[in-house]
Parts: C-alpha cells; sequence; structure tokens
C-alpha cells in the first residue's frame, strides 16, 4: 500500500506517525518548503508564538518541557523536528516538492502526483495535510507597484529588512498583526495600523515559566497528567452549556462583556482609541484575538492607529478609505490567507476527470471534513467544518483523523481492496445537518475568512470535542463507504 502525503506540518508529522505504527512503512511525505513544519516554518516574523496554551498545543504520544506559557515559532518549529527525528520519519521526508495537480487513475487505481519540478509520483493514497492557513491572502491595491519600499506578507517576511528608524505601515490587526506591532514598534521610528474593522480583543497572560516550574515540567507523567486535566476541564465546559460563539449565549454575552472590560479599562483616557477598537458585531464572529501587549502598544506615541482601510499606495506611502495620505517607508500586508479557498495551491481530478475546484465552485465540503464522494483513496486532514471544537488544538484533530485513514487502508489490505470512495447522499446528509447548526452561531452573521463567497461556512465545526470524536469514530464505519473491488491493470 504506497501512501503520499502532502504537506509536513503538524498534520502531515501526525499522518506519518500513525502510517509506521501500523507497519506501513511504503510513504513519502512532500513538502514545498526546504524543512518540515508548514506553518510554523513559515511564519518567522516578529513576536510569533501561539494563541493557546503550550499544554494543549502538542502531540498526545509526545508532550514537551514547553519553556512559555505560550510557546514561540521557535520552539514549536525545534519540537516538530525532534517529533519527525524520533518517529523515524526523516527518511520519508522530501522537500522542495511544490505539487500542482494530482490526477486519479481510473483503471489503475492509482493517484498520479506531479510537482512544480516536473517531477512524478504515483500512489496508492492520497493524504492532503496542507493545512488551513497556509497561502497568503495577498492584495491588489492600486498603485502596489509603484510604492518605493519593501512590501511584505506576513508569512513572507524579509529578515533582510532593517526596520529600525523607519516609519512602519501594518495592515490589518488579526492575530499576526498583534503579535507583530508590538514587537517591531520598540524598533520602528513609528508604526502606522491600518484597520478595516476591529477584532474582539482578550488578554492572552503569556509569561516564561520560572525554575520551579520549569523542573516540573521536566517529568513526562507531569506533562501528560496536566495535558489530560486541561482537556477535560475544556470538554466538561463543552459539555455543559451553549458555546460562546452560539449566538445570543450567556457565555457570548459574559465573553463580550469581559472583553469590551477589557477595552475600557485599557483606553480608560483615550475615548478616541476605545470607540475605534470597539467591534459592532456579537464576540467570536471573528476569530477572537489573544494578545496582552497590543492594546497597550495602541497607546505609544510612535503608534498610530488609522480606523480606515487602504484604498491606495503611492510611491511614498498609503491613501486609506478617506483621502488622507500616510507617509511610510515599509508596508506590512498583515491580511492573513484564503483559509476558505482549500486546496488552492494545486489541483485535484478524481473519477471521470472531475475537478475539485469545480466539485467545490458552491464552497468546500467533506465527509466528517476527511472525504470527498468521487475522489477514491483520498484524504483531508483538517479538511472542510473542522475548525474550532472548544480550545482542542490541531494536534488532537491530527492524530484523530490520521487513525481514520489507517483504519481504511488496513480494511482495504483485509479484504483485498484497491479502491473506496465515499457515498454522495451520506456526505450530503452530513453537511446539511452541519449547515444547520452553524446558522445558530454567531460566525453566520459576521464577516470572517470562515466563509466562501457564496456565503457558506466552510471551516468551522460546531459542537463539542466529544461530538466531532464520535463522529471520526463512527462515520466511517456506518455504512459511508462504498467499496469497489480491484480491476485489472
Amino acid at each position: 500500500m504506497r501512501v503520499l502525503v502532502i504537506g509536513a506540518g503538524i498534520s502531515g508529522l501526525a499522518m506519518g506517525v500513525r502510517l509506521k505504527r501500523a507497519g506501513i512503512d511504503d510513504f513519502r511525505i512532500l513538502d514545498a518548503e526546504d524543512g518540515l513544519g508548514g506553518t510554523w516554518r513559515v511564519n518567522t516574523y516578529p513576536g510569533a508564538a501561539v494563541d493557546i496554551a503550550s499544554t494543549i498545543f502538542q502531540f498526545g504520544f509526545r508532550t514537551h518541557p514547553w519553556r512559555r506559557t505560550h510557546a514561540t515559532q521557535d520552539e514549536v518549529l525545534e519540537y516538530l523536528e525532534q517529533v519527525a527525528k524520533e518517529q523515524g520519519l526523516e527518511p520519508h521526508l522530501v522537500f522542495g516538492a511544490r505539487v500542482t495537480e494530482a490526477r486519479w487513475d481510473d483503471r489503475g487505481h492509482e493517484w498520479s502526483v506531479t510537482t512544480a519540478a516536473d517531477a512524478t509520483y504515483r500512489a496508492d493514497v492520497l493524504v492532503s495535510a496542507v493545512g488551513l492557513l497556509s497561502h497568503p491572502n495577498d492584495p491588489t491595491w492600486p498603485g502596489l507597484a509603484e510604492f518605493r519600499g519593501p512590501v511584505m506578507h506576513t508569512q513572507q517576511w524579509q529578515h533582510d529588512v532593517d526596520l529600525s528608524g523607519r516609519r512602519v505601515a501594518v495592515v490589518g490587526v488579526g492575530s499576526s498583526s498583534v503579535q507583530i506591532v508590538p514587537a517591531i514598534a520598540p524598533v520602528a521610528e513609528s508604526v502606522h495600523v491600518f484597520m478595516r474593522e476591529p477584532g474582539w480583543v482578550l488578554p492572552k497572560g503569556d509569561r516564561r515559566y520560572d525554575d520551579s516550574e520549569l523542573r516540573r515540567w521536566a517529568r513526562p507523567w507531569y506533562r501528560r497528567l496536566v495535558r489530560t486535566r486541561e482537556v477535560v476541564k475544556k470538554e466538561w465546559h463543552n459539555l455543559t452549556g451553549r458555546p460562546s460563539y452560539h449566538a445570543g449565549s450567556k457565555r457570548n454575552h459574559a465573553m463580550e462583556q469581559l472583553a469590551r472590560g477589557y477595552i475600557e479599562t485599557t483606553f480608560a483616557d483615550r475615548p478616541d482609541l476605545r470607540a475605534a477598537v470597539t467591534p459592532d458585531y456579537p464576540f467570536e464572529g471573528k476569530r477572537v484575538v489573544l494578545s496582552s501587549d497590543y492594546y497597550p502598544a495602541l497607546l505609544r506615541d510612535d503608534v498610530h492607529l488609522v480606523p480606515h482601510p487602504v484604498a491606495s499606495l503611492t510611491p511614498t506611502g498609503i491613501v486609506d478609505a478617506t483621502g488622507a495620505h500616510h507617509e511610510v517607508d515599509v508596508v506590512v500586508t498583515a491580511t492573513g490567507f484564503t483559509a476558505a479557498d482549500y486546496l488552492a495551491t494545486y489541483d485535484v481530478f478524481g473519477r471521470g476527470g472531475r475537478r475539485l475546484r469545480e466539485t467545490w465552485r458552491e464552497g468546500a465540503f467533506a465527509h466528517a471534513g476527511v472525504t470527498v464522494p468521487g475522489y477514491p483513496n483520498f484524504y483531508l486532514l483538517f479538511g472542510p467544518n473542522t475548525n474550532g471544537s472548544g480550545a482542542v488544538s490541531v494536534f488532537w484533530k491530527a492524530e484523530m483523523q490520521s487513525a481514520w485513514v489507517v483504519a481504511d487502508l488496513r480494511r482495504m489490505t483485509r479484504r483485498g481492496l484497491s479502491a473506496v470512495d465515499t457515498r454522495a447522499w451520506v456526505c450530503a446528509a452530513y453537511n446539511v445537518w452541519m449547515q444547520r447548526r452553524l446558522r445558530r452561531t454567531v460566525w453566520a452573521t459576521s464577516n470572517n475568512y470562515f466563509k466562501h463567497s457564496s456565503g457558506r461556512n466552510v471551516t468551522q465545526f460546531d459542537g463539542s470535542i466529544t461530538l466531532q470524536w464520535l463522529i471520526l469514530k463512527l462515520g466511517r464505519p456506518l455504512g459511508t463507504y462504498a467499496l469497489r473491488r480491484k480491476e485489472a491493470r
């Protein structure tokens, strides 16, 4: 059973570990970059760090003695590299292999995958692990090409650009921006933060562990105990009331009041900033931003919040939507990613030559977020409508979804099958159910990256960790797959 995995980030590594432990050694993990880590390799901007607790942000089979409550980018990458080495994944990794196309062979029951370097890989099973936030949403402002200074997206940080004494524009106020602004403000001459719409912000409370805490974290049993306790505590919270992202729920109201209180306290003497940073949509309508130093950074004399979107660029600066011109030397585009456009970096062709982009023309969907009808032996990790489930991390999802794939491979081997496909009506029924659930959330009425241009929410999962676990456990074996016997090659 030849398996090909696209992407060597968290999900790709989880898939590799699961295959190894299942005794499947004929697999490769392709990645476009020059090393593993996915988003934690390419996002090296100042201040890059995890925004959930380090105790949860790790694999269950390999906990880590983190140095901070919320790990920094370099520590996460170090952890992932250690996991790959310890689990024997290094011989299976192929770097510099940017996939451009994957095509299913109806007769031979195999996938043919082509890279930008015209290399071709063939496999019986294809697993896409490219991640949700992997393709930058590059702006197309008028005059962008005429700007004389450096322009860089947060994912493509140019470390050779010295920001010392320079006027820097940061466009966007999402999770990357709130980490960058406090990090560069002490260095730059000035920072202009351009904001199209404010986001809800809560203090992060991040800090470095002291020596006594580090000694405790050095004990593997202690790390596992704390991780289990935190997951159980969060799940109990999910199961004992409507979540904070449900419109009109008590928790939604309570969390919004908490965020409003943070605004009132921080900007007590700045009514202009207080009004500018207060959203006019319900709490959690967009991804909530966690930061303890972003709001204080906005109070600096050398940091200027521009509560207007960018209209255009000139050779020397930015023109905002009001027509005001702001002189700047460097532009940082914290404009996010094309999260709603799944698999935007390569084409996938399934049975009968059907194209996945056409199948998903009204928005991406999948059965349980893992498989798509008409694309046999093709699996998605962290696929459509799998983001969310409380505060559980992508590590947990990657481990559970990888288990789904391996269970299928075992069944195929046991029954002598060369292809499995998803029944269309089962996938359709699951997605009708999920979309109905999503209508009751604050995501449905807010402007966010969760939704496709058609209006369909394609990224989020509405439900607890337990519910998603049950779906992943029961969704595969309960008659959801049509099995096809091997044809003559």
